[in-house]
């Protein structure tokens, strides 16, 4: 009975405890040196530049990868929306190491899902998981937990297709 009740709070507790995403009411410094790097959606480019111009979002977590503070960056809702894929059944997202998944139009916490561009204020690297990296704020405790959930967290993120 014991261990019901501990799984029971545990399953409770990462709902509660999830990191919540709110708008970032700052500026992101614009890096002195531009990034050659883009994100590609439906065969629209986004640099960095671009992409502080997106209502901008952010999230305090820590992730199993060594990454913790305030995540911030565009919803990727909103992304896919300015690129044409408001409505769709499948994605394919590609990272520049090759690493590819698909996601799915009933993905939980699709709506949350965001693409970060810095991390405490600061641009990702190229080197550091970045620049552009897939996370999802409200499924952080669920990676701590062992569940698996990472795969949808795609760092190095530089391509987005529509599969149907």
């Amino acid at each position: 009975m014991k261990t019901f009740f501990a799984m029971l709070l545990c399953v409770f507790s990462s709902f509660v405890l999830s990191a919540e995403l709110s708008p970032y009411r700052q500026t992101l410094p614009i890096p002195d040196q531009p990034q050659e790097y883009s994100l590609t959606i439906n065969g629209k480019h986004y640099g960095y530049a671009d992409l502080v111009n997106f209502p901008l979002y952010q999230a305090n977590f820590s992730t199993i990868w060594r990454a913790s503070g305030d995540f911030v960056g565009p919803k990727l809702t909103d992304l896919l929306k300015d690129a044409g894929l408001a409505d769709f059944q499948q994605l394919y997202l590609v990272a520049s190491d090759d690493y590819a998944v698909i996601m799915n139009a009933n993905a939980a916490e699709l709506q949350t899902a965001m693409l970060a561009i810095a991390l405490d204020e600061k641009p990702f690297e190229i080197n550091d998981k970045g620049p552009f990296w897939l996370v999802w704020p409200g499924r952080e405790d669920r990676l701590k937990l062992g569940m698996n959930e990472g795969d949808l967290w795609v760092w190095s993120l530089h391509q987005i297709v529509k599969v149907k």
